[in-house]
């Protein structure tokens, strides 16, 4: 009886252990899946969408995966990933650089071209100034030797030594016109000469107002040619045989090949070169424009 309850005992003690080791084994892995469930819980709490901050793993020997940008639509010759740059903003900057610059350069050649065009019409005004004066002067030393016995005193202005009644006021009159002839104030000059024969249509020098008039039509701007051609043929048939006679044909040829008749002109420039003397100015005149334009 006693021994088989020391046995019983035994057993008791031996069994007491092992439980109490179970116990705590299952105790642990109780809290274990306690904080497992709490992970998961707390990962059920996060927002939608929100990517975590856990590297995904790579296999050994794996590389990483790069991030490629995914190709846009209607293709591309570039290659995968590489950002792509839209060529149409600097291509319309270049366009306009590029026609503001021709735009300069145009406005530049125009500035050239105005300021040529300016340079010849001055050289222009001068040349025909300059023609106009050494006929003044041709008609200031031919009046003077055809009225060196005039007692006048006309005669040295430029007045022609015809044979002619001078008029109450006709000389002091055709002085002041043609003093404004050799001032170069040529428009007022035409006021002058015009008015003159206004008021003596049939005086001594009427035939010099003529010429002076068709001489001025040609160097006023712009040019009269039709009221040049009108004052020299009305010289040569109101005063024929006058000593201005052969200048007036000769610019009266000149005035038709301005006007794009250069036959009616041919025909005054072969009269001025068999009717006229040839030491005459007009027709040394008429053989070189002859020579040099047809």
């Amino acid at each position: 009886m006693h021994r088989g309850f020391v046995i019983l005992a035994g057993l008791a003690f031996c069994v007491s252990p092992v439980a109490v080791f179970g116990q705590d084994f299952i105790d642990l892995e109780a809290e274990r899946a306690q904080q497992a469930a709490r992970v998961d819980a707390a990962g059920s709490n996060q927002t939608p969408g929100t990517a975590t901050n856990q590297t995904p793993s790579v296999g050994a020997g794996q590389a990483p995966a790069t991030n490629t940008l995914p190709a846009p639509a209607g293709g591309s010759n570039l290659a995968p990933g590489v950002p792509q740059t839209s060529n149409s903003g600097t291509t319309n900057t270049g366009n306009l650089g590029e026609l503001f610059y021709q735009l300069q350069l145009l406005q530049e050649e125009v500035r050239q071209l105005r300021g040529q065009m300016e340079e010849q019409a001055h050289q222009l005004r001068q040349l025909k100034q300059q023609s106009l004066e050494r006929y003044v002067d041709m008609d200031r030393r031919l009046s003077s030797a055809d009225g060196a016995g005039d007692t006048s005193g006309a005669a040295a202005d430029g007045v022609s030594g015809a044979v002619a009644p001078v008029l109450p006021g006709e000389e002091e009159a055709y002085r002041a016109a043609y003093g404004l002839l050799v001032g170069q104030k040529f428009d007022e000059a035409v006021t002058g000469f015009k008015q003159f024969l206004r008021d003596y249509p049939s005086g001594r020098f009427a035939p010099n107002a003529w010429y002076w008039l068709g001489e001025l039509y040609l160097v006023i701007t712009p040019r009269d040619l039709e009221s040049s051609r009108q004052a020299f043929t009305l010289l040569l048939e109101q005063y024929p045989g006058n000593n201005k006679e052969a200048d007036a044909r000769f610019k009266l040829g000149k005035v038709y090949f301005d006007k794009g008749n250069p036959e009616v002109a041919r025909q005054h420039f072969d009269r001025v070169i068999k009717e006229y003397d040839s030491d005459n100015s007009a027709v040394k005149l008429a053989r070189d424009f002859v020579a040099e334009n047809y």
